[in-house]
């Protein structure tokens, strides 16, 4: 969601294609497909390839931005651990206006996918 909202602030045309992989495009985000395969091979485990990704990184765009996006990457990984460990649910607004986009990243697919508000309603009506 911030990264179609950012685009939009910047009037960049921003795509979400670049989000399963770096094998689709850049997003439109200028340098995107290096910067996902970056993020891709830090959750790969694979110490040699984030050498590389991040070394393609710095020499296409610069230091500045090699460390702003691993942070950032970290920062979404962890606000998701933390999110699901808790079992905090998305609010009715953000939910809603991030249906779009997870269903254009497939996203709904996945294991830890949850549905908190589909969870709610069936409680209340349970309860009703």
């Amino acid at each position: 969601m911030l990264l179609g909202l950012s685009g939009q602030n910047k009037d960049m045309d921003v795509s979400y294609e670049a989000v399963n992989g770096s094998d689709a495009g850049d997003g439109g985000v200028p340098h995107g497909a290096l910067l996902a395969r970056l993020a891709e091979t830090m959750w790969e485990g694979d110490r040699e390839a984030t050498a590389a990704a991040r070394a393609a990184v710095v020499d296409a765009a610069g230091a500045d931005v090699m460390v702003d996006a691993v942070a950032v990457s970290a920062n979404f990984h962890m606000m998701t651990r933390v999110a699901d460990g808790t079992g905090t649910p998305l609010d009715p607004g953000t939910y809603d206006m991030s249906a779009p986009v997870r269903e254009a990243c497939d996203l709904n697919g996945f294991v830890s996918r949850r549905d908190p508000q589909g969870d709610r309603q069936t409680a209340q009506g349970a309860s009703s």
